[in-house]
């Protein structure tokens, strides 16, 4: 009950409604001009930020940590007879293909003409 008799005195009250107005247009005219920085911005430079630090992730020192135990552990399965030329294939061509891949893009876009 005090919920809806509160609503109602708002409702009547015309001087703050006045000043909830007031105050939505200051704050509709505030970010207007605040967003005007933001448009000069390319609308993918965002993502292209995010995937440029995912690259740097996923082809720097992390994946070279994770193909030396690639590595190692094909020197374990060798050591114990259980190393397979498929095995050593999978392992150089993975390495090959995570640390060239910025090298085996670039080679395709320029052969394309990009």
């Amino acid at each position: 009950m005090f919920f809806h008799s509160f609503i109602f005195k708002i409702a009547l009250s015309p001087s703050l409604a006045g000043r909830i107005v007031t105050r939505g247009i200051a704050a509709w005219i505030t970010l207007c001009v605040l967003v005007q920085g933001a448009h000069a911005q390319t609308g993918l430079q965002p993502v292209q930020s995010v995937l440029q630090t995912l690259i740097g992730i996923l082809t720097g020192p992390i994946a070279s940590m994770i193909a030396i135990l690639a590595v190692i552990s094909c020197g374990f399965l060798a050591w114990t007879g259980r190393f397979t030329w498929g095995i050593a294939g999978s392992v150089i061509m993975g390495i090959v293909l995570v640390f060239g891949s910025t090298q085996i893009v670039a080679f395709f876009q320029s052969a394309l003409g990009h």
